[in-house]
């Protein structure tokens, strides 16, 4: 499968246009699915809330250890746990991950777009070329079939010729009615040759009202991804899973 892939792409350039250039995303997507059957790697994550009407900041920062196969529900074995700089143990420590848990944070409920099993849930539009650290990229934006908790909206950025993605910016395309404002970033590097995800960042602001204001708060996330591990065996597939 290699050995193919210079070939393909050879002949995906010969003809121009925005279908080549979709079509170059998913067959690229699709080949590193046959490459890598599943993957391991460190995050360190910072959680910063800020209440901007008392003033009062929580930052809560957490490393794990996630196990991703191509097929399936990710696992994670957690760490070091701090809050607002003192390490937590025991029932302080499993609280604060288990709010991390019901933020969101580590699920995988997310339609990304660009892979073969999402194709169907996006409209994409190549928007045009760019430069991105000196090398020309495509800049494709994805809009969301139907409005759901589970679809984004936004933009990717992909190398020509590899049609590598090395960037994306997004917002959930249905967000909570005390969600005003939201929008993340995931960064991608060369990694053993490869590009994947470096760090994901994201900034949230969330406001309720009724007659006085309630709630004012901003989120902040920075979580970086490191020591990828790509010749883990797959976890063995349960009923569970059919």
């Amino acid at each position: 499968m290699h050995t193919l892939l210079p070939m393909l792409l050879a002949v995906l350039l010969t003809s121009a246009g925005a279908e080549t250039v979709l079509q170059g995303v998913f067959c690229r997507q699709d080949i590193l699915d046959t490459q890598i059957s599943c993957a391991q790697f460190r995050a360190h994550l910072r959680y910063i809330e800020s209440d901007l009407k008392s003033g009062k900041v929580k930052l809560l920062e957490c490393d794990r250890l996630a196990t991703v196969p191509s097929s399936g529900e990710q696992t994670h074995e957690f760490g070091s746990v701090c809050l607002n700089g003192e390490q937590l143990e025991g029932k302080d420590r499993e609280k604060e991950i288990e709010s991390l848990r019901s933020k969101g944070m580590f699920a995988q409920r997310t339609f990304m777009p660009f892979l073969p099993e999402t194709r169907d849930e996006y409209e994409y539009r190549v928007a045009k070329q760019d430069t991105w650290r000196g090398m020309r990229v495509w800049k494709i934006e994805f809009t969301p079939m139907r409005e759901t908790d589970r679809h984004i909206r936004g933009s990717a950025l992909v190398l020509d010729g590899t049609f590598d993605i090395v960037s994306m910016e997004f917002a959930p395309s249905d967000l909570p009615f005390v969600v005003t404002g939201a929008g993340m970033r995931l960064s991608y590097d060369l990694v053993n040759g490869l590009w994947l995800p470096v760090s994901f960042e994201m900034d949230m602001d969330l406001r309720l009202a009724i007659i006085f204001e309630l709630m004012r708060r901003h989120i902040r996330i920075e979580e970086t991804y490191c020591d990828y591990n790509l010749a883990v065996p797959a976890p063995a597939r349960t009923e569970d899973d059919e």
